[in-house]
């Protein structure tokens, strides 16, 4: 497959997609951030891509931390039969060790268009507390109605039933933030770290730097 450069963020609930894997990699600065973007994606640009693998996209953090991939695939087979022949990369992420990821729910798709990212990761105990956790935040939403800003949550499950992961979709970090800063978002909060079995991780603000 020959891939092309986009700026626009990827289509997450595409109907062709059958597995997600992510995987993330510390910068520690801003340069640093950015050369490893840049050979992430010039080594993606270069190689032929495995089959089964649809997109790549590229984040970055904005506390210039850390680069995330978000790669769509046909189905999770396709990604294991790769990363068990593939080689380390000369430099960037290796996504051969991502999370594999299926896309359980997505909520509020449609539009306006999305601009950024915002990520929680919750670890959690089991596929029983991926559902119960997905159903609580869902239902918490519908209560809270629309947001400013808020585009859409997608809830991905990983394949081993140890996480959930929201890709929220915004149309700006400032429509976020004065989310996050007012009442609005405190029962999701409440939700997200009194749920017995569940323990959230740090969640991270990311820009697109480039989809392949």
């Amino acid at each position: 497959m020959r891939s092309t450069v986009s700026a626009q963020l990827p289509d997450v609930t595409r109907p062709d997609v059958g597995s997600v894997v992510i995987g993330s990699v510390h910068a520690g600065s801003a340069d640093r951030q950015r050369e490893l973007a840049e050979a992430t994606l010039a080594e993606w640009t270069r190689a032929a891509w495995p089959d089964g693998l649809l997109s790549l996209s590229c984040f970055l953090s904005g506390d210039d931390e850390t680069i995330l991939l978000y790669t769509q695939w046909a189905d999770g087979d396709a990604h294991c039969r790769w990363a068990a022949e593939a080689s380390a990369p000369a430099a960037g992420v290796d996504l051969r060790r991502g999370v594999r990821y299926r896309l359980d729910r997505s909520i509020g798709t449609g539009g306006e268009s999305p601009g950024c990212v915002i990520t929680a990761t919750f670890d959690v105990d089991g596929p029983e507390r991926q559902r119960h956790l997905t159903d609580a935040l869902i239902a918490c939403s519908a209560r809270i109605g629309p947001l400013p800003g808020a585009v859409a949550a997608h809830f991905h499950h990983s394949v081993d039933g140890s996480r959930v992961l929201n890709y929220a979709e915004w149309t700006d970090l400032a429509a976020h933030d004065a989310a996050a800063d007012g009442a609005d978002l405190d029962e999701l909060y409440r939700i997200s770290t009194e749920t017995p079995g569940v323990r959230p991780t740090r969640g991270r603000r990311y820009r697109l730097h480039a989809r392949l």
